[in-house]
């Protein structure tokens, strides 16, 4: 059996292992907070026993949210601070304007029921809702306190915390649809509004009111795929110019000559604002250039901002019909003339 001790890494390869920038490992080498070793002016080697002793003092989820506050000029948060009053300690506190905010950072598990047991019927929201659940607990003496719930998921499961249909299902009431009956006929029928139904743990099961309010929103961490997305919209714009679908050896070189580029990626965050919250998330942060919130809109809840490089993006596939299914163009196409009817 090798000896851990015996075994050494560079700034480099400890990165590539925590999901982090090569800059952070860096300077938390420099600043003494991962122990490593320096063998030169600018080299550096780690023990993996050091990293896996860091690794189990805090997650890959609590990493990766220090590294996003300190990538738009947070100051370093505390970590487990003594809160008066309770034995509970949230996992982070960080003032914005002289107020504490709190967030408890949860990551998930792999699945291996996925893996092992074939297909079936998943409740999308259950997963979330135990995150939600736990939280609610950590944050049970922080009445009047600004609380958030930090999520990350890179696992092999059926979590889904990017779609706000899953996570505000979790929240206020599984998403469902209610259909009006006995209406006079319409030519051009009205769209079928979504509603969220019973199951929501941040709603009363038998009061239906809101129940949960400390937590003032839930944050989704994602290390983002830029480079697909960037990719896509490149194929895209090189068949429209030279007017022709690119075939597979010519797509694979061009997938090749562009690998770099393909598998960059970018830490992001997802604000799912609490409708109820006594202390309402503040709207002038966690708003990067890929970021999206999502909140109340009048008597509805939908998307509140959305970061300026994702909606440039966004913008351009939209452009170039990336964002609807080939069935849709084909139906486009049939309406503007552009295919023979069958």
């Amino acid at each position: 059996m090798v000896d851990f001790s015996d075994v050494y890494i560079t700034p480099e390869q400890a990165a590539e292992r925590l999901q982090l920038t090569v800059d952070t490992v860096y300077r938390w080498l420099r600043s003494r907070k991962l122990r490593g070793s320096r063998i030169s002016h600018k080299a550096w080697r780690i023990s993996e026993r050091e990293l896996a002793a860091f690794l189990r003092k805090q997650n890959v989820s609590e990493l990766l949210f220090e590294e996003y506050l300190a990538e738009y000029g947070w100051p370093v948060p505390e970590h487990h601070p003594v809160f008066p009053g309770t034995t509970k300690l949230v996992d982070y506190r960080v003032f914005y304007k002289g107020q504490p905010l709190w967030f408890e950072v949860k990551e998930f598990a792999a699945d291996e029921k996925i893996l092992n047991d074939g297909g079936g019927a998943y409740d999308p929201y259950v997963s979330i809702r135990a995150k939600i659940g736990k939280a609610a607990e950590k944050f049970r003496d922080y009445d009047g306190e600004c609380c958030s719930l930090v999520l990350f998921n890179e696992q092999i499961n059926l979590v889904d915390i990017a779609s706000p249909m899953f996570v505000f299902g979790a929240m206020l009431g599984n998403v469902g649809f209610r259909v009006p009956v006995g209406l006079p006929r319409q030519d051009t029928p009205s769209p079928v509004p979504s509603v969220f139904l019973a199951g929501g743990k941040m709603v009363h099961p038998h009061l239906k009111t809101p129940q949960n309010t400390t937590i003032s929103a839930i944050i989704a961490l994602e290390r983002f795929p830029l480079g697909q997305m960037e990719f896509r919209v490149l194929v895209a714009q090189k068949e429209l110019e030279e007017g022709r679908d690119l075939p597979i050896g010519e797509f694979m070189q061009l997938l090749e000559d562009n690998r770099t580029q393909h598998e960059r990626r970018v830490l992001r965050a997802i604000v799912y604002e609490n409708p109820d919250a006594k202390r309402p998330f503040p709207s002038e942060i966690f708003v990067g250039p890929f970021d999206e919130r999502y909140g109340r809109l009048g008597d509805t809840i939908g998307q509140v901002y959305t970061g300026p490089e994702l909606a440039k993006l966004r913008k351009r596939e939209h452009e170039l019909e990336l964002d609807i299914s080939p069935f849709q163009k084909m139906l486009r196409k049939r309406s503007t003339g552009g295919a023979e009817g069958g």
